[in-house]
């Protein structure tokens, strides 16, 4: 294959293309393996360089001669149309071939440089992955210390500290409450004696004559059965219920409910709805025919004798009774203690462990862990 060459470059570059290496500058490239495509290429454009579409015009004769004049004059005024044309092109592929280049060349340095920023992103990622792993870390260490803190806490939602008292009880004789029966439940953990051992894992009844206070136990203590009637000395009757807007006051007593009102004049009546009645012994044979629960609350506004005398305490021995232990007053609770209850409690063998000023707190001595 013949190549001839425009320039010195051209020849130099030729040369370096087809491996020939005497005689040539010290050009350092970046490859160093032959592109044959390329050579083919530079070898087309040598020879396409030129023009050679020339084509010799001959004739004979008068006619032939002016035949052969006419056909150079239209072959000039074609060539001197056409030139321009043809430059004009020439220059466009130039153009665009230069223009292409570097576009390419732009792609190339831009995929580089989002190649770059890719990995500087990955890296500080990982640098902010890791850095957040360690503030995990660290803020479970910091959760995990305060949670030793406040495991040590006694956290109690009574009103005057009556399951902390019980909390005590069970840990000291290694048992675990999991079952209640809570008679007047009242709010679902405001006051609430049973509460605290529900957020434990404890489940068991609630007892609430008030609907609105026991749409609210539905609520807020979903797993635990809510009974929304009153504790009587038969079931299945309609009894009058005189809802008080005092906490805890509300009953079926009117008598009740009108010395509150003397004691406290800020108390009234709200409301008197009729509401369904429901005796001990029901609740005990439908909730808990086989054992008693860990513990039970009674808190019926007058009826907390009446109710003890109901319940059978020959098969039905909750380990802990609450009881509350004293008429209302308006103010401190400073008055005497039911005698009545206390006396009854102590037949029936059970101590009074403790009194918070409001109630008493009643341990079953029977219990085995008691009784060692």
């Amino acid at each position: 294959m013949s190549i001839e060459y425009d320039t010195t470059e051209t020849e130099i570059i030729m040369q370096k293309l087809s491996g020939i290496k005497d005689n040539l500058p010290d050009i350092v490239f970046s490859g160093n393996d032959i592109n044959i495509k390329m050579l083919d290429s530079l070898d087309r454009m040598n020879r396409t360089s030129v023009n050679r579409s020339y084509r010799p015009i001959q004739a004979e004769g008068l006619k032939g001669k002016i035949s052969c004049a006419f056909k150079r004059l239209v072959r000039r005024l074609t060539f001197w149309f056409v030139e321009p044309c043809m430059i004009q092109q020439t220059d466009y592929n130039s153009a665009n071939n230069i223009f292409s280049a570097e576009v390419n060349s732009e792609i190339n340095t831009l995929r580089l440089r989002l190649d770059e920023m890719e990995n500087i992103q990955k890296t500080e990622n990982l640098e902010k992955i890791n850095h957040l792993e360690n503030k995990i870390k660290e803020m479970n260490g910091q959760i995990a210390e305060l949670h030793n803190v406040l495991s040590n806490i006694n956290t109690t939602f009574s009103q005057s500290g009556e399951d902390s008292i019980i909390q005590y009880i069970v840990n000291t004789i290694g048992r675990k409450v999991e079952t209640y029966l809570d008679l007047g439940a009242n709010h679902a953990f405001y006051l609430s004696n049973t509460y605290n051992f529900y957020a434990q894992g404890a489940r068991g009844v609630l007892v609430e004559a008030n609907p609105e206070l026991a749409k609210e136990l539905i609520e807020k203590r979903p797993e635990d059965i809510v009974i929304n009637k009153c504790l009587a000395e038969k079931s299945g009757e309609k009894l009058d219920f005189y809802i008080m807007n005092g906490d805890g006051l509300s009953t079926t007593d009117y008598q009740s409910a009108q010395n509150f009102i003397k004691e406290n004049p800020a108390l009234e009546i709200t409301k008197k709805i009729t509401v369904d009645s429901v005796t001990i012994n029901d609740i005990i044979q439908k909730y808990f025919p086989e054992k008693a629960p860990d513990i039970m609350n009674v808190d019926i506004e007058g009826m907390e004798l009446a109710i003890l005398k109901m319940t059978d305490f020959e098969k039905f021995r909750p380990l802990v009774i609450i009881c509350e232990m004293i008429e209302y007053k308006n103010g401190l609770p400073m008055g005497s203690k039911n005698s009545e209850i206390l006396e009854f409690m102590r037949k029936n063998d059970y101590s009074e462990f403790a009194f918070t000023g409001i109630n008493s707190i009643f341990i079953d001595i029977r219990q085995e862990e008691i009784s060692k």
